[in-house]
């Protein structure tokens, strides 16, 4: 009897545990009406090529990875949400202009947002804000882009030194 009733307090301590393990799982997740998505329903991210160096007053700073996490709003309608982080090297401690873009299976731009990301000396891991890339159930997968916001100038100037990385220069 005595050894029923030890073998009833431990389970039922370990049941106590284990419920109160899974509502503090709860509160320290994401929010109560924020979901991740699974990584196979996310969009694809990459850094824009040409739109990838970005060279001020003698100072270089470069993207080379992009990642993502996706989420669900559910207080924003099934808001889709994207969570990218940018990672590269800089030559100097600089604030520059980044953008990210939402483009459809035509390339078509469906969502577009910037922001001023002041990078520090050396290599980097910038997680950007949230951006909303389109509704839960709208049937469409949208990929992502990101990279720096250039002059005309700067955007020829990184097109021309990629074609000669390419071997397409005269």
């Amino acid at each position: 009897m005595a050894k029923s009733m030890l073998i009833i307090m431990k389970t039922t301590r370990l049941i106590a545990v284990a419920g109160f393990g899974l509502i503090l799982s709860g509160c320290l997740g994401l929010g109560n009406n924020i979901d991740e998505v699974v990584q196979r329903q996310c969009p694809t991210v990459a850094v824009l090529t040409t739109a990838d160096v970005l060279l001020v007053d003698g100072l270089t700073v470069e993207i080379s990875k992009a990642e993502l996490k996706c989420f669900i709003n559910r207080n924003e309608e099934d808001e889709l949400l994207a969570s990218v982080t940018l990672s590269g090297r800089a030559d100097g401690k600089r604030q520059v202009p980044l953008f990210l873009a939402a483009l459809d299976d035509n390339d078509v731009v469906t969502g577009r947002t910037q922001y001023r990301v002041t990078f520090p000396t050396g290599p980097f891991s910038i997680k950007l804000p949230n951006m909303a890339y389109g509704k839960k159930g709208d049937g469409q997968k949208p990929r992502l882009v990101a990279g720096f916001v250039l002059t005309q100038a700067q955007l020829e100037a990184n097109r021309a030194a990629y074609r000669k990385k390419l071997g397409l220069s005269d």
